[in-house]
């Protein structure tokens, strides 16, 4: 015999609606749960989706006439010996075992949830730092480096001539050669300017800072005085 899909949903089984779909709700009860019919179209729908199991789930099974005590044994193979005092409640209690059998299936075919895959923790690369000698400042000026976002920033104000621009250059590994990297700019009480650079930028760099006409070198290499450097260490 073909199992029938139990209805499932993402929460606990409303055991309501299985009820009233197996005609277990009387009086009270029966007219709560038809008027919540009426106002949860969500109650509604799971009620209709138990009908349609229960009637798979009978369909299937081949009609047969029960002996006088089919009942009693039916009791007696779930509860333990049938009590003696009424036969009335019988079908009730062997309906109700039915939605308790349906109830046992859902459990056991709901599938267990996939575990949670473990966050992944990206790396934070570690702090840098440069001291930089000024010209006009007497002690040195840290500046950080975010290698993540490629910036380097300071405290302000940067002493910049009129017209003019301060930009930065990076000297890295064995070659000689400065770098351009960006223009400074005021960012609250600090200034800063990007240090993107096509290779990494290891603790070791010479960071070099030069007045350069208005927009930054025209020629890629420093043509105006430099005004301060520093090498770039980890904090």
């Amino acid at each position: 015999m073909t199992e029938p899909t139990v209805p499932m949903d993402d929460g606990e089984p409303d055991v309501a609606a299985a009820e009233l779909a197996l005609g277990l709700l009387e009086g009270d009860e029966r007219s709560a749960a038809l008027r919540r019919m009426l106002a949860d179209p969500a109650f509604a729908r799971e009620v209709e989706r138990w009908r349609e199991q229960f009637g798979a789930l009978f369909a299937e099974v081949r009609g047969s006439e029960p002996g006088h005590d089919h009942g009693e044994r039916v009791i007696a193979r779930l509860d333990g010996p049938a009590p003696r005092a009424s036969g009335a409640w019988r079908p009730v209690a062997i309906a109700a075992s039915l939605v308790a059998a349906g109830l046992s299936g859902l459990l056991v075919m709901r599938p267990e949830p996939a575990p949670a895959p473990a966050p992944v923790v990206a790396a934070t690369p570690a702090p840098m730092v440069a001291a930089f000698m000024i010209e006009g400042h007497e002690a040195p000026i840290v500046a950080t480096y975010d290698s993540a976002g490629g910036m380097l920033s300071m405290p302000g104000p940067m002493p910049i001539p009129e017209g003019k621009s301060a930009q930065l250059w990076a000297i890295v590994g064995s070659d000689p050669a400065p770098h351009p990297l960006g223009l400074f700019r005021e960012a609250g009480e600090r200034v800063e300017a990007e240090a993107k650079s096509p290779a990494p930028m290891p603790a070791g760099t010479t960071f070099a800072i030069s007045i350069e006409p208005l927009g930054g070198s025209p020629t890629g290499a420093p043509t105006g005085p430099v005004v301060g450097s520093a090498t770039l260490i980890r904090a």
